[in-house]
C-alpha cells in the first residue's frame, strides 16, 4: 500500500503509513493515525474531516473491520460481557468478543472490539474478566 499526504497546514504535509484503530469521541469517529516515519508513540487521533484526502485508508480500515467482525462502539451502546480472547491478524493487539448492552438494535449481539476501545469504553470489563481469570491461591 503505498502512503498518501495529508496537508495539515500549507506548510506541513504527513504521510499516512496505517489507520490503527477507530473510535467515537463526542458522537464523532476518529481514527487513529501511523505517521511514516514517526514511532507507535507518536500516532494521534484525527476526526475524518481531516482525513479527506486519505479516504483510501478509511475506507480499507473500515472494510478489515467488517472482515474480521471487529465492532465499535455506538452511541449509548456498552460492552455487558467479554466472552473470548484472541490475537488480531499481526498478533500485536488483543481482540475481545464481547456481548453489548445494547441501545441501538441495529448492531449486532456479539462483536469484537479491540483492547484500547474496550479499556477506554468499560475497562470495568476487562477488570471483571481477567480477575476471574486468576487463580488466587487460597488463603487462611
Amino acid at each position: 500500500m503505498s502512503t498518501s499526504p495529508l496537508s495539515v497546514s500549507e506548510q506541513e504535509e504527513y504521510m499516512v503509513e496505517a489507520i490503527t484503530n477507530k473510535r467515537f469521541k463526542n458522537g464523532r469517529a476518529e481514527y487513529e493515525i501511523k505517521w511514516q516515519g514517526y514511532s507507535d508513540n507518536e500516532k494521534t487521533w484525527e476526526p475524518i474531516e481531516n482525513l479527506q484526502t486519505v479516504m483510501t485508508y478509511v475506507l480499507e480500515f473500515e472494510q478489515s473491520l467488517k472482515a474480521s467482525g471487529e465492532g465499535s462502539y455506538d452511541e449509548g451502546d456498552s460492552a455487558d460481557e467479554i466472552i473470548q480472547i484472541r490475537k488480531d491478524n499481526d498478533g500485536q493487539n488483543l481482540l475481545f468478543q464481547v456481548s453489548w448492552k445494547q441501545k441501538n438494535r441495529r448492531a449486532p449481539a456479539v462483536s469484537w472490539i479491540n483492547q484500547s476501545s474496550l479499556k477506554m469504553h468499560n475497562p470495568e470489563i476487562l477488570i471483571d474478566y481477567l480477575l476471574k481469570k486468576i487463580k488466587w491461591p487460597n488463603s487462611k
